[in-house]
């Protein structure tokens, strides 16, 4: 019960918005410790986070084949990593921290087509390592607490369940400014994917209704809407 978990991170460097999420999480209870990471494609980037989170310098690497390389060589390598990097580059980071024998936490989506999914979930099988996704919201308080309320019946049977994940950071198109970095990778299906905001934001209600609910969804039916803002300040509207 007093065993303190190593890890490393992969992205979440200087300037990115999960990675910091991440690392307070895994430190609330103090059971897990930060050591090693590759935060992010510019080595300087990588350097000035691991100075200011207090790491080791030989720790701190140039890319993520490096850390796994190394890390998985020692006798006390990290116990696991967390990967907090675009969606498209999920899969190859996973499978070769697999490789080296590191249980692997990954943000979602775990990867951009099932079959890569399941390539990750045969070699975690095949080496006895843990492979998860992370969903944060479930680890709110109020949420823990309706999953409570409904496991005791208090609200009696479940009839219909509704969710709303509204954002609005994207309503304009701020990936054509150049200054965010994030809405430029997110609106781009190379880097996020065909299922763009649903692997997004849609994976989290389907995720909060089951885990609070306890149920799951058997068959799904939706309607995926692009409001943009063009040149000549009209809006296009694309359904599929």
């Amino acid at each position: 019960m007093n065993e303190v978990l190593s890890f490393g991170m992969v992205g979440g460097g200087s300037g990115s918005l999960i990675g910091e999420v991440h690392r307070k999480a895994a430190s609330f209870d103090r059971k897990a410790k930060l050591v090693a990471g590759c935060f992010s494609r510019n080595y300087d980037n990588t350097l000035s986070t691991g100075k200011k989170l207090g790491l080791n310098p030989g720790q701190l690497y140039k890319n993520f084949r490096e850390m796994a390389e190394k890390e998985g060589g020692k006798e006390d390598k990290i116990d696991f990593v967390i990967i907090v990097t675009p969606n498209n580059s999920h899969f190859e980071i996973a499978r070769a921290f697999l490789e080296k024998g590191i249980n692997v936490v990954c943000d979602k989506p775990l990867t951009l087509k099932v079959e890569e999914a399941e390539k990750l979930t045969n070699l975690a099988r095949k080496r006895d390592l843990l492979c998860c996704v992370t969903y944060t919201y479930s680890g709110y308080p109020m949420v823990k607490h309706a999953r409570e309320i409904i496991s005791r019946g208090e609200i009696g049977k479940i009839r219909m369940v509704m969710g709303e994940y509204l954002q609005e950071w994207l309503a304009m198109s701020v990936e054509k400014e150049g200054r965010n970095k994030q809405a430029s990778w997110r609106t781009d299906p190379r880097y996020s994917g065909n299922s763009n905001c649903v692997a997004d934001i849609g994976s989290h209600i389907e995720n909060i209704i089951s885990y609070i609910s306890g149920l799951e969804i058997e068959t799904l039916c939706a309607n995926l809407s692009c409001f943009l803002r063009s040149a000549s300040s009209d809006f296009i509207s694309r359904k599929g």
